[in-house]
């Protein structure tokens, strides 16, 4: 009997493939105040990915299907109208061949670790930075008190009354909660955070041979006001701790939509987080017409992270201004994990700017001029590069 049914799916697999291949794809357009997005075959973050371009007031537009011929001119259409197209392909697709050349690979979401000295103290002092000096003086005003737990009572509560509260706060469109079965056959523990006796947040971690895995932090009813003393990094602070004591020597600090700014790619990266580029993470290509006011703002306010073979690139928009470029400096090297870092701007902008970029291993100056009536397509003025 099981060679039957294995015989049956070694037939309907590959049929499947083929099926897949011919139906439509699910698309969705998102609009707001800075623009349109029109994501299609996106199945995770849609609406998180899409207010990096429409803004924070984003909202669900018209949605349905489209066939998979009808795409390319589709995009086309709404890059020409100044938005955003975003396609992602499960397996290769013949109905795109060189279109694909036109945009930037970006994977749904990045990985981010740090490796751990031997020795707590040691540890201290690296976190201790002109960046998170602040966190730490808000950490100690708060007075926190932590301890360890594995017990199912207060796992099984925290689930309910502090991390599905908070997911469902910050992500109300698709914040994706963890099962909690999933977790009770981990084997993870939690790190509690309490004031003056009373649990008011914590982070659920699950200790791994080789490493100690940060995996869902929660606030009490998602209160503001508690986040607001700076529990999340004193939550993080003391996992790593933790983890030195249990003898691992990295720590991994999850997953992160690949846009940078002052969002989680950054605090992540401001406590030591490495980027990585993991195999078998789906990809969303980008397709980004320079010309378009709405692209570059985008590209300013929140560079992209995105792949050239297994390596993480990071492509910007520089402005005119001192302030611009040494934000630009500044941030092309925080980010450990980042191998090159794309400044496009205008070709005055970078001649003004030349001695200081250059000054950095990391920055490839890319001039454009966004003028003309075909697309400037991102992906192709790279690969020209």
């Amino acid at each position: 009997m099981r060679r039957a049914i294995r015989a049956i799916r070694s037939v309907l697999h590959p049929a499947r493939t083929v099926l897949r291949r011919h139906l439509p794809l699910r698309a969705v357009a998102y609009e707001g105040s800075h623009g349109t997005a029109w994501l299609v075959g996106v199945h995770s973050y849609a609406p998180s990915i899409a207010a990096f371009f429409s803004g924070d007031d984003v909202r669900p537009g018209p949605r349905g299907r489209i066939w998979r011929e009808r795409i390319p001119r589709r995009i086309a259409d709404v890059a020409g109208a100044g938005g955003l197209p975003i396609l992602e392909l499960r397996e290769p697709d013949p109905w795109f061949g060189d279109l694909l050349q036109c945009a930037i690979a970006v994977p749904v979401v990045v990985h981010i670790h740090r490796d751990l000295p031997a020795d707590v103290d040691v540890l201290r002092r690296q976190l201790l930075t002109p960046t998170t000096r602040e966190d730490f003086r808000r950490i100690r005003r708060a007075n926190f008190s932590y301890r360890v737990t594995s017990d199912p009572d207060a796992i099984r509560e925290f689930h309910a009354r502090y991390y599905t509260p908070l997911v469902t706060h910050q992500y109300p469109e698709d914040g994706m909660v963890g099962l909690l079965k999933d977790w009770m056959s981990q084997g993870g523990e939690l790190v509690c955070a309490d004031i003056a006796g009373e649990w008011v947040a914590g982070i659920f971690n699950i200790p791994r041979e080789a490493s100690y895995r940060l995996s869902a932090l929660g606030i009490r009813d998602a209160d503001d006001a508690v986040r607001q003393k700076r529990v999340i990094a004193a939550l993080i602070v003391r996992s790593l701790e933790r983890a030195v004591e249990l003898g691992r020597d990295r720590a991994t600090l999850g997953t992160s939509l690949p846009f940078l700014g002052k969002g989680p790619v950054w605090f992540k990266a401001k406590w030591g987080g490495i980027l990585t580029h993991e195999p078998g993470t789906p990809e969303m290509h980008m397709f980004m017409d320079l010309r378009q006011a709405a692209v570059r703002r985008m590209l300013s306010a929140s560079p992209v992270i995105h792949a050239e073979g297994s390596a993480l690139v990071v492509s910007s928009w520089l402005e005119p201004g001192d302030e611009p470029l040494q934000t630009t400096i500044r941030e092309a090297g925080r980010f450990p994990g980042i191998s090159r870092w794309h400044v496009l701007a205008l070709p005055e902008t970078l001649a003004a700017g030349a001695a200081q970029l250059s000054a950095s291993d990391l920055i490839v100056p890319v001039p454009v001029t966004p003028d003309g009536h075909q697309p400037l397509w991102l992906g192709e003025v790279l690969a020209e590069r």
